[in-house]
Order: structure tokens, then C-alpha cells, then sequence
């Protein structure tokens, strides 16, 4: 098993932990409170945190800097990552919230398997999330996938079709909503962004 498998194997695995408890050496940036813009500076103190220039750089495009800085960050890898692990880290992390998204649905549908005929809807709607989870999952793993080859065409393709999956599961069934999945998946379309202008170096 080459090296990028066995990195992709370690990070999925960890941040499946990550996930289901909670939903450095580059140019770095002080993240100093919540919701206030980062700032240059030489270090960290009570409780705050460095925030890499390449971290900086892709969150500040998003629509909520703070929870795509603390996103990245429950990755371990993300203090040291250049632009090509955050890539590794960001599909990952999706993947990581659409299984567990997935196995919420699962059990969903076994608690309703024998309601009565006056809520089969619930039933049809969760079967659809189902099948869209389902999707996003297969979607993900292609991705992860092609970071093992690095071929980087199709990821912001995959990305996107898993939160458009995430959207189509929340208008059937508004439990089960798509914010999470989708700011992830719009991280992980701007890392790779940044991996074509910048390469795969910080």
C-alpha cells in the first residue's frame, strides 16, 4: 500500500472519531476570538490559535471564516498541511460527515419501517435521502480517490454534486440539513483552487 493510501486511510479514520464527538511551520496567523478577522502575529496565547497562511487564505473566501478555520482544525494534520493534505483533509472530513449523515438516516428509516400506511411518506422521504447519501458518499470516495492519483479535474465536480445531494435529502426531509456537508464541500472547492494557482507546496 503506498504512502498517499495509507495517509488518506489515517486521516479518514481519525476524523471519523472527530466527527462523530463534535459536528506550526507556515507562515502563520494569530485567530485570536470568535468571528474577528486574523492578524499577523508571532504567537499563541490562552486558548488561541495559529491559523496557516494557506488556511487564512482559502476561509477567507467562505461565508463563515470562524467555522471554516475550526472545521480544518479538527483535522491534526491541518497546523502542518500543505495545499495538497488540506486537500486530503477537506474531502475527508466531507466523507467523514456524509457516512455519518448516511448512518443517521439508516437508523431513521428503522425506528418508521413499520408505521402505518398515513405516514408512508415519512418512509419515501427518508428513502430518498437515502439514495441521495448514498451518492454524496460514492462521490466523496472518488474524490479521495483521485487525490491518491492526483488527478485534481473532477474534484470540484464531486464536491459539489454531494451538497447538491445534501440539499435534495433536506427539501424531502428538513431533519436531516445541509449546511454542515455543504461548507465543507465549499472548502474543499477552494483548496482546490488554490492547488491549481499555487501548486502543491504552501
Amino acid at each position: 500500500m503506498g504512502s498517499s493510501r495509507l495517509l488518506m486511510l489515517y486521516g479518514v479514520l481519525s476524523l471519523m472519531a472527530v466527527v462523530s464527538s463534535s459536528m506550526g511551520t507556515n507562515n502563520e496567523y494569530e485567530y485570536a476570538a470568535a468571528g474577528s478577522a486574523p492578524s499577523p502575529s508571532g504567537g499563541a496565547a490562552d486558548g488561541n490559535r495559529k491559523v496557516t497562511e494557506i488556511v487564512d487564505k482559502v476561509c477567507k473566501k467562505t461565508s463563515n471564516y470562524k467555522n471554516c478555520v475550526d472545521t480544518l482544525y479538527s483535522d491534526p494534520r491541518t497546523p502542518d498541511a500543505d495545499r495538497y493534505t488540506l486537500a486530503y483533509v477537506s474531502f475527508g472530513l466531507a466523507y467523514a460527515n456524509a457516512v455519518q449523515t448516511r448512518d443517521r438516516i439508516a437508523d431513521e428509516l428503522l425506528l418508521h419501517k413499520n408505521d402505518s400506511d398515513r405516514r408512508h411518506e415519512i418512509l419515501q422521504n427518508l428513502r430518498i435521502c437515502e439514495r441521495d447519501y448514498n451518492k454524496a458518499v460514492k462521490f466523496l470516495e472518488s474524490a479521495l480517490n483521485d487525490l491518491n492519483s492526483e488527478t485534481f479535474f473532477s474534484l470540484p465536480s464531486y464536491a459539489n454534486h454531494a451538497a447538491r445531494l445534501a440539499d435534495d435529502c433536506q427539501a424531502h426531509y428538513p431533519t436531516f440539513t445541509s449546511a454542515s456537508l455543504n461548507s465543507i464541500c465549499q472548502i474543499c472547492t477552494l483548496v482546490i483552487a488554490s492547488l491549481y494557482s499555487g501548486g502543491a507546496s504552501p
